[in-house]
């Protein structure tokens, strides 16, 4: 693992743990509030050992993003959390300089990273899948629904919640219905939200990497 500096296009510095592995699979990690890029480590874990390079940030605000304590999430207006996504695609940037193409990136993300993982697939209509673990459908103003009504043909979000985190839970369920065919649902009971609900079921990202690979074929 390397840690590495980004530069975000509103000129940001972005602090990230870079995995390279064997294959020509990425993935982007967006944590959860008020989580950091170390949150990933189990599943960046699974990834490496099948195939995925990943890259693992610390979102503006949050760890060692805070552009020398400048930047605090807990401080940010709606419009700075929606900027977040200029993090997302400093990390798609970088992963092409090591190779990566667009249509060889997944992003995952956990709650309001799920968000943003949701939005950067609809964005980015060559990739080929984001997961999405404890989304909402409205995290200070990043939306999902336009996104997965946006996606592009072949595009598909996994949407992973637990019954007790009755708003992502419910939320996975509304983004479902608006486009069921492109839409994969997990849904749990008692594992938490976020990354909790992998870090409490670790052998659950085996079976999300294997959706990963059907769908990546």
């Amino acid at each position: 693992m390397e840690t590495i500096a980004l530069t975000t296009a509103d000129h940001l510095t972005i602090i990230g743990d870079y995995y390279p592995a064997q294959g020509n699979k990425f993935a982007i990690l967006l944590h959860m509030m008020p989580a950091t890029k170390e949150s990933w480590r189990p599943f960046a874990g699974k990834l490496v050992n099948a195939g995925y390079a990943c890259l693992a940030i610390d979102e503006r605000g949050h760890g060692a993003s805070t552009q020398g304590g400048e930047l605090r999430y807990r401080e940010f207006s709606p419009e700075q959390q929606q900027a977040k996504i200029l993090d997302v695609n400093a990390a798609c940037d970088y992963l092409k300089t090591q190779g990566a193409i667009e249509a060889e990136i997944v992003c995952i993300g956990a709650s309001i990273g799920a968000n943003l993982s949701l939005q950067w697939l609809k964005e980015h209509p060559q990739s080929k899948a984001a997961i999405a673990l404890s989304p909402g459908l409205d995290y200070h103003g990043v939306l999902t629904e336009p996104a997965i009504a946006g996606l592009a043909p072949g595009q598909l979000a996994i949407l992973v919640a637990s019954e007790e985190d009755t708003m992502s839970f419910k939320s996975n369920q509304r983004l479902h219905e608006l486009n069921p065919a492109q839409t994969k649902v997990f849904a749990f009971s008692g594992l938490g939200h976020g990354t909790t609900i992998t870090d409490n079921k670790p052998a659950f990202i085996d079976e999300l990497i294997q959706v990963l690979e059907t769908q990546l074929k």
